[in-house]
């Protein structure tokens, strides 16, 4: 689609409606849910088959529950944690901001300046039905975008302490996601209904005036495959998320008026191959996301259909959270996957919170890259649970429930498993600032902390957040 520069009042659009469809009969395998990649019903779906999945991992791994002794705990009248951590970002050791989803069903983004040994409420309002994307680039500058039908964008430039808020260029629009490099550059990535052409469909909005005008730059993927999610380097570089028939990357060097696809390498044992008489052909989702600089990572997860009801593969049904629909050679089960691609938190600490962890897909590879994508190797993770930060594009670390480790060459090898008292990190919530300092979120059972070093890793310090009241 040609790039066509609109101002925000004119970027109106019928929203598309992201309520989770009922299951399909067990015979029929031929399409993914489109619509089931985000909103608040997909939660809903996501909670309610946990007993499936994730019950066994929970009871095996009894340790990912920790919390610091004499705390106190914000928790709802029900008993159930008050609020949940759906993002954090810290500029430097002492200042940041995390993002809270409460059990009022408002959202609340609260801003330490001490390093977490006190906080103030900046901003609050009624929660969005996908999730919140938060960014702060410096102590003064940051964003925060409410994603989904009711999409809106606040920007500050004096910490937090007044924002402006903008809904106008994205108003009855679904935005999938959002990012922003700076104050002035971002992007939207919008999902449109289709037409006589096609069907559902994403476009891709870029504005380098702060969201004064939004260019429309259409598609970024080619037809069949499917965007999810955006991730910039700069103003200029760029990758995707995105689920496609082969094992491609998205990428861009113009600010997303153009992206090039690369097929990545296959691992020793091949990518799955979808059966002979399958009704459906393979997928594969592909999250490609910069680390710092020419670094990238990208976790690929193939998924190859069942022949008609037979044990082995599945149909992926949405993102995020990866939800894939297998079969057990009887019926069908739907299980609810974490990779090490999750960038956003999103609502699915509310899923954490009740088995600790989310089960880990199978056949899941994980690349690295230091040349922009030119040439891969194999990263392979430390162990199937855990998050991974990078300090730059070489040095990588890994925490996971009670053990981590670094990598020093792009995550393709790694030091062994060291012992370290902290419970399991949020996906995507590890947050490396520098060689000494990082930051992470975890959800116990009954409510969100934080976790902060200053000495590289080695020891870890609990950082509770305070409790909120509804207003």
């Amino acid at each position: 689609m040609a790039s066509a520069s609109v101002t925000a009042a004119d970027l109106t659009m019928n929203a598309h409606n992201l309520a989770l469809k009922g299951m399909e009969p067990e015979e029929d395998l031929r399409t993914p849910l489109r619509a089931a990649r985000v909103g608040r019903a997909l939660a809903l779906m996501a909670a309610s088959v946990l007993v499936i999945g994730i019950a066994t991992i929970a009871y095996a791994h009894p340790q990912l529950s920790f919390g610091a002794a004499g705390q106190t705990h914000p928790t709802s009248s029900s008993g159930h944690p008050a609020y949940t951590l759906a993002g954090l970002d810290f500029v430097d050791a002492s200042r940041g901001w995390v993002v809270l989803e409460l059990a009022s069903h408002d959202f609340a983004v609260l801003h330490t300046a001490d390093a977490g040994r006190s906080w103030t409420r900046q901003l609050s309002g009624p929660l969005s039905d996908v999730g919140e994307y938060a960014r702060f680039f410096d102590p003064l500058d940051g964003v925060v975008v409410l994603l989904g039908s009711a999409a809106v964008i606040f920007q500050t430039a004096d910490g937090g302490k007044s924002w402006i808020r903008t809904d106008r260029a994205i108003s009855r629009r679904s935005v999938l996601a959002a990012d922003f490099v700076d104050p002035s550059h971002g992007w939207l990535l919008v999902q449109v209904e289709g037409n006589q052409a096609g069907p559902l469909h994403e476009v891709l909005y870029r504005t380098s005036n702060a969201g004064a005008t939004w260019d429309d730059l259409g598609d970024p993927v080619a037809a069949r495959d499917w965007a999810f999610r955006i991730a910039f380097t700069d103003a200029q570089r760029g990758w995707l998320y995105s689920i496609s028939t082969q094992p491609y990357a998205y990428a861009t060097t113009d600010g997303g008026a153009s992206w090039r696809r690369a097929l990545l390498p296959a691992p020793a044992r091949g990518w799955p191959k979808a059966p002979k008489g399958s009704v459906a052909p393979e997928l594969f989702f592909v999250a490609a996301h910069p680390t710092t600089g020419s670094g990238v990572a990208v976790t690929v997860v193939p998924i190859a259909p069942p022949k008609l009801r037979s044990a082995d593969g599945g149909i992926v049904l949405g993102y995020p959270p990866l939800t894939v629909r297998a079969f057990d050679g009887g019926g069908s089960v739907e299980y609810v996957y974490a990779t090490f691609a999750d960038s956003s938190l999103y609502r699915y600490t509310a899923i954490l919170s009740e088995a600790g962890v989310l089960p880990v897909v199978p056949d899941q590879v994980e690349l690295s890259s230091l040349d922009g994508g030119s040439s891969w190797k194999a990263a392979p993770v430390p162990s199937a649970y855990g998050a991974i930060g990078y300090a730059d594009a070489l040095d990588w670390w890994w925490v996971g429930a009670g053990s981590w480790a670094t990598s020093s060459d792009g995550g393709v090898t790694w030091t062994g498993l060291r012992p370290l008292s902290v419970p399991a990190p949020l996906p995507g919530s590890l947050q490396v600032l520098d060689a000494d300092h990082a930051w992470f979120g975890t959800m116990g059972s009954t409510t969100p902390l934080l976790q902060a070093t200053q000495d590289g890793g080695h020891e870890w310090r609990a950082v509770s957040l305070p409790e909120l009241g509804s207003g």
